[in-house]
């Protein structure tokens, strides 16, 4: 069967529609838990009968859906089917041959004339290379589809029951609001009085944990906010910050140029208990396969709310507890902590050890290049049950053309061969492999990453055009566990994922060559994807300290 222009005829329906929330003992019910299905006006949907050319085994067919939660339910928009970014090629021998990519407005897509074996499917910055007939690219996110983000907004804070601070201070607070999206810290901009327990019209500065800008938040569009205050506790054996009294401002919409403010009067938080052992031995066993010049950094523990959901993690919304410490002693202890949010949400626990790679840095600078991480996210209450210990360890043995990569190289080929040996433990359901160009920037060396590939091979040849002339690179290799999921073919489950582990090796910096042959079109770096690669839900530290370094 071929795909033909009237195969696009448009059929009115509805988006699809699921409802979501399974309930999590213990916990309060705030907001609403009956999560009906939302209607939406006919003409809002399409469909298609295209399908899989029954004389055409090789044709790959696909989807291209955005998955959006929001607080009443949760709902599907294809993504746009005449956008001309999504392309397929084979590569073999340095070059590529185009495979013909056809697109269809419910959000599906066919390759009628892939061939059998290996292809890539590229979408800017990001390549899959797989031989599945059929490909998954729905992607899922928090929040509605037409929010509204602004460089900078007013806003002041008028509250009562504070916790009173021993010092003078400038407190800060987390807003939340799953509806739109949005995690974002709150900074005084003024300071509090010690002692003080009440605020009357403080003004604050915002930084979205989200994005980078900062989410509007419109009443009439079902926007509610979280106002959370966190605190720091110690259990004897580490400290750490955990979520202690939040307050819900009565609805608010707000405006770029008008200050909004945000009033209410805190509670304390319902309080929990977890037991952790943490195996941390173990993961810091792995330092030398990260890189064998790399140097423990830092290790972070987190439990962090799933909107709406014990089953799937749409969204960062902050969370309910963090710390950062080192160490290798096994760690066994119990802490509380608080969670204001309604019984439908659940709760993850994420451990992660990092270790910086010093052979990434260039010559002249002090700080920045590559980490080399081990993490593990799973449900709270299976992390709380039993040890947690690595999954996946990281990969091993990595080379570029044969040459062992944890030395410096001057590569010979802008096309070349990256292999490298299965972890120790565990086994991947993916890899991926990560291209970051690196540049200097005063005492820093900052990595930008100009290709992601991912496959579940222990090789892969870098496409053409992402290498440039003379330009200095890295490379993370990571492989990911993800229980129960295909990632190979469904790569942007990632990130709905609350059951999935994850560690990297890195590779020492590789130097393009200088000269070459190159056509035209291999002359220009390729521009960073505006679609983010697949990945889980870095914390809180990545995101302060990695993922926005320019807004500290």
């Amino acid at each position: 069967m071929s795909l033909k222009k009237s195969l696009f005829s448009v059929l009115l329906s509805s988006l699809a529609l699921v409802g979501c929330g399974s309930g999590v003992d213990g916990q309060p019910d705030d907001l609403n838990d009956g999560r009906g299905p939302i209607v939406f006006p006919e003409g809002t949907g399409f469909t298609t009968d295209g399908g899989v050319d029954a004389g055409n085994p090789n044709e790959v067919s696909g989807s291209r859906v955005m998955n959006y939660r929001i607080d009443i339910g949760d709902f599907t928009q294809p993504v746009d089917p005449f956008s001309p970014e999504l392309r397929a090629f084979t590569f073999q021998d340095g070059s590529t041959r185009s495979i013909t990519v056809e697109t269809a407005p419910d959000g599906t897509f066919r390759l009628p004339d892939a061939p059998a074996g290996q292809y890539y499917l590229q979408l800017g910055t990001l390549y899959i290379v797989s031989d599945s007939r059929t490909m998954n690219l729905d992607r899922y996110d928090l929040g509605r589809r037409d929010r509204v983000t602004a460089a900078t907004i007013p806003l002041t804070l008028t509250a009562s029951n504070l916790e009173p601070q021993p010092y003078e201070d400038y407190p800060t607070w987390d807003a939340i609001s799953s509806n739109l999206g949005a995690a974002t810290s709150l900074y005084a901009e003024a300071p509090v009085a010690a002692g003080a327990t009440s605020v009357e019209q403080l003004p604050l500065s915002s930084f979205s944990l989200v994005s980078t800008d900062e989410h509007l938040v419109d009443a009439s569009r079902g926007d509610r906010l979280y106002i959370n205050h966190y605190t720091t506790r110690d259990t004897g054996t580490f400290s750490y910050t955990t979520l202690d009294r939040f307050f819900t401002p009565e609805p608010v919409t707000m405006s770029p140029t008008t200050s909004t403010d945000l009033s209410g009067t805190f509670q304390e938080a319902p309080q929990y208990t977890a037991r952790f052992e943490w195996w941390r031995s173990r993961f810091e066993a792995y330092q030398v396969q990260a890189h064998p010049q790399s140097i423990p950094y830092d290790q972070w523990i987190s439990i962090s709310p799933t909107p709406w959901s014990s089953d799937s993690w749409y969204g960062y919304s902050g969370d309910l507890m963090y710390a950062s410490f080192s160490g290798i002693t096994d760690l066994v202890t119990s802490f509380t902590y608080g969670n204001p949010y309604p019984f439908s949400w659940g709760a993850v626990a994420s451990v992660s050890h990092t270790f910086q790679v010093i052979a990434t840095r260039l010559p002249g600078t002090t700080s920045g290049g590559l980490n080399g991480v081990l993490s593990d996210t799973r449900p709270l209450a299976i992390a709380t049950a039993g040890p947690i210990a690595p999954r996946i360890t990281p990969p091993w043995g990595l080379t570029v053309n044969g040459s062992n990569a944890q030395q410096a190289l001057t590569l010979g080929s802008l096309t070349p061969r990256v292999t490298w040996k299965a972890p120790l433990v565990g086994t991947p359901s993916v890899y991926r492999v990560r291209i970051s160009r690196l540049t200097v920037s005063g005492t820093r060396t900052n990595p930008l990453s100009v290709a992601t590939i991912h496959t579940t091979s222990t090789s892969v040849d870098i496409p053409p055009g992402v290498l440039q002339l003379g330009q200095k690179y890295a490379i993370h290799v990571h492989a990911y566990v993800t229980p129960g999921v295909f990632p190979a073919a469904h790569p942007y489950v990632l990130e709905s994922l609350v059951d999935v582990a994850s560690a990297s090796t890195v590779s020492s910096i590789l130097t393009a060559p200088s000269s070459m042959p190159l056509a035209p079109e291999l002359q220009v770096e390729p521009q960073p994807s505006f679609e983010p690669e697949p990945g889980i839900k870095p914390t809180r530290q990545y995101r302060m300290i990695e993922q926005l370094p320019v807004r500290r």
